[in-house]
């Protein structure tokens, strides 16, 4: 593909399609478990255990997903052709995830909410999973990539703003919200999150040199799918994004617990996410800097860390916390918080690179199916261990926006839930970031390798190129695509 086409029209028009996933993410981290607690009156286990059902289902559904789009032929190739049809789902099943229609039963709610969070996490998946893959086939270039992927954050970051400040007031007052006010809400929003798709696929492309490869048979995928189960840099990308997600989701599930019972400031709500938010986008140029001189994994352990700072503050805030004070939690909670969308997303497209080392094809689909699921699991743990922690510390719940005095021990979990839990998951984040081995130095050498293979069918001899292969998967030469000759394929190899 002529770099030509890596034009900042074509990095805004593939960026448009994370409104969904940037979106949507912050908007359920933000209200959804409070939404089901307070206005809906499930209990706080139950309604984690609501979203942690859909984390299950997106085990099988994320993975398989990608293994499809791999295999998926179409005039509109294989990846473009879901952001078509997933438009329509999305947009129903995200407003039906937040109003029963009437239903007075919690145990009728519970089964109803279950069905609906499983609907929307499919139709969240049919977008998501071939718009993470899509990026390796449009752009092969390492610095390309980055670019844009640091759009595609920088839309994300915005649409993540929007989706945090506008609905608390659409909403109105926490006392006086009510089933049709999330229902106008939800209808908004979903057209919100999908009508930019449309831009994303008409605005991209898929080089024909992956949009024509060979439909790999379902059992050369599923070895796919153990490989890449085994490679070092893949599973420490997981660790990375699970951390630093749940990190983000953990303290975004419990802001508006944080605000109403802590503070007693429930009205701060769109200043506290706005201002987070913002200080995200407003870093998002030194984050890039940072990954472009020294490394896409670097801001995990220069950026994310001072969240720490911010959150160890917020501890200790209480109802006489001053402006100033909350603010400042704001500003370096967003300093951290930036980097745990950052990083992964700026990793993910070099990880079919290393599947094309490791099986000798460049499949995408499955490691966007994983990365997806991964993104939707560390979410779903978030607010399942948001919920059940709540509800173990004696949280009560109540029902259409009123108010109820929570318990000393229920204040403690709501503190211990928006700075304990989110510190340990950064600290975790940062550890992970540190041992990564895919640089760009590393990515360039892994090139070379498969390069040499491909023009002449014999695994290279250059013992720079095999140590850089062997270090970013963990995995011995000779058991690699790359390290094998053509005339003695592995077992393991897609035929």
């Amino acid at each position: 593909m002529s770099n030509k086409k890596y034009t900042l029209k074509s990095k805004f028009g593939y960026a448009a399609a994370d409104v969904l996933g940037g979106g949507a993410f912050a908007l359920t981290s933000l209200l959804f478990l409070n939404f089901l607690v307070t206005i809906e009156g499930i209990p706080a286990a139950l309604a984690g255990i609501i979203v942690m059902v859909g984390k299950f289902w997106d085990a099988i559904v994320d993975p398989t997903l990608g293994m499809i789009t791999d295999r998926t032929r179409s005039r509109f190739g294989r990846r473009r052709i879901f952001l078509l049809i997933g438009i329509i789902p999305v947009i129903v099943s995200f407003t039906a995830l937040w109003y029963s229609f009437g239903i007075q039963s919690v145990s009728i709610k519970f089964i109803y909410y279950i069905v609906m969070y499983l609907l929307f996490s499919t139709s969240f998946s049919i977008i998501q999973v071939p718009y993470n893959a899509l990026l390796p086939d449009m752009v092969d270039d390492y610095e390309a990539r980055a670019g844009y992927s640091s759009i595609r954050i920088l839309i994300s970051n915005i649409a993540a703003t929007i989706s945090v400040t506008i609905p608390p007031m659409i909403l109105g007052p926490v006392e006086s919200r009510t089933p049709t006010s999330f229902l106008i809400m939800s209808g908004i929003f979903a057209l919100f999150f999908a009508l930019p798709i449309l831009i994303t696929f008409f605005t991209t492309w898929e080089n024909p040199n992956y949009a024509e490869s060979e439909v790999l048979k379902l059992p050369d995928l599923m070895r796919q799918f153990g490989k890449a189960l085994k490679n070092k840099t893949f599973l420490q990308f997981v660790g990375i994004f699970i951390c630093a997600q749940a990190a983000t989701d953990v303290f975004t599930a419990v802001t508006a617990f944080w605000l109403s019972d802590i503070l007693q400031r429930s009205g701060l709500m769109t200043i506290v996410s706005g201002i987070t938010m913002l200080v995200g986008i407003l870093v998002l140029p030194v984050n890039n800097w940072i990954a472009k001189k020294y490394g896409k994994h670097v801001p995990a352990y220069t950026t994310l860390p001072i969240r720490i700072i911010g959150l160890a503050i917020a501890f200790f805030l209480g109802a006489k916390a001053g402006l100033p004070a909350i603010i400042l939690v704001c500003v370096l909670s967003g300093l951290g918080a930036s980097a745990s969308a950052f990083v992964p997303y700026t990793l993910l497209p070099d990880l079919p690179d290393t599947d094309e080392m490791i099986t000798g094809t460049h499949g995408s689909g499955i490691y966007a199916g994983m990365a997806t699921f991964v993104r939707t699991f560390s979410s779903g743990i978030a607010i399942f261990l948001t919920g059940v922690a709540l509800d173990l510390f004696g949280y009560v719940e109540s029902s259409a926006g009123q108010v109820v005095t929570q318990t000393p021990t229920a204040l403690l979990g709501v503190r211990m839930m928006f700075t304990i839990v989110p510190i340990l998951f950064t600290l975790a984040a940062v550890f992970l970031g540190m041992k990564y081995r895919l640089n760009k130095q590393a990515h360039a050498k892994m090139c070379a390798a498969i390069a040499h293979k491909r023009e002449t069918g014999l695994p290279t001899q250059d013992a720079e190129l095999i140590a850089a292969c062997e270090q970013i998967s963990g995995m011995a030469f000779g058991d690699m695509w790359v390290g094998q000759p053509v005339s003695a394929p592995s077992a393991d190899s897609p035929a």
